[in-house]
């Protein structure tokens, strides 16, 4: 299917692995020009010359931080010093809070709040007048089920996430007169790195002897059977990231097996 957006220019925070990884492929591959950034610089140098490679496309990395307001002001002058424009920001740099109430610190909140709630809102804020003022753009954030459906394990995560949905769907509505499209993907279980970090956590709150038995109860609780792959994320951001999908705002995209049992 062609996406419509070859020579358009996309942000994808957190583009050194997993997910971001393969969304900067994806819109690579669709003709896009990608600027991504991650804190490990040897990960990203590595990640954006065998990309640059495999799809023949344009990429660019910065080291940068997303929970610093500057490294995000960086970033955007970076890319429109490359590429002269921003089309499509993709937020995917996160983190995870995992465990339950007892487990919360109040600086472990905040590290989650800074990193999403604030860090995306404030790239957001960064990109929102150079697409309003060409009438075009696309703003997709990933934002986990727990923010949907409440999970006494994922206590910190799912309140953040409860936040970045209610931006998501009033930002949709406040920026679509410029035809600037606002969306979410909310993965469930994913194999990634950072999930896999997670596998310890998850051992202790199902009770079983081995983080492989852990991910392996884990990947039941959704119809399917099975932890998603980064690229099946990527498809999905992709599309709505295109002219395709120039009729959706204000969605947020389950893309969990089946996991989350709401209707919404």
């Amino acid at each position: 299917m062609d996406l419509g957006i070859k020579g358009r220019v996309a942000i994808v925070t957190g583009g050194s692995r997993g997910i971001g990884r393969e969304t900067a492929r994806e819109f690579l591959e669709a003709g896009v020009k990608v600027m991504t950034c991650s804190r490990n610089g040897d990960q990203l140098k590595a990640t954006c010359g065998e990309l640059a490679k495999q799809t023949g496309g344009e990429i660019r990395g910065i080291v940068a931080d997303m929970t610093q307001p500057g490294d995000q002001q960086r970033l955007v002058d970076e890319t429109l010093a490359t590429y002269g424009t921003i089309d499509i920001l993709v937020n995917n740099a996160g983190t995870m809070y995992s465990g339950r109430f007892e487990e919360l610190t109040e600086e472990g909140l905040q590290t989650q709040l800074d990193t999403k709630l604030f860090g995306w809102m404030r790239a957001i804020r960064t990109v929102w007048p150079i697409m309003r003022d060409k009438n075009w753009g696309r703003i997709v954030s990933l934002i986990g089920g727990a923010g949907k459906e409440p999970d006494p394990y994922m206590f910190g995560s799912g309140m953040t996430n409860s936040a970045l949905l209610n931006m998501t769907k009033s930002l949709s509505t406040e920026f679509a007169p410029h035809n600037v499209l606002v969306n979410a993907v909310c993965p469930g279980w994913v194999a990634t790195d950072l999930w896999k970090r997670n596998a310890g956590g998850l051992q202790k709150e199902l009770g079983v002897g081995s983080e492989d038995e852990a991910r392996r109860l884990a990947s039941k609780k959704n119809a399917l059977g099975r932890f998603g792959k980064p690229e099946e994320l990527a498809n999905a951001i992709a599309f709505l990231c295109s002219e395709r999908a120039s009729y959706i705002t204000g969605v947020s995209l389950n893309l969990d097996g089946g996991r989350l049992k709401g209707l919404w």
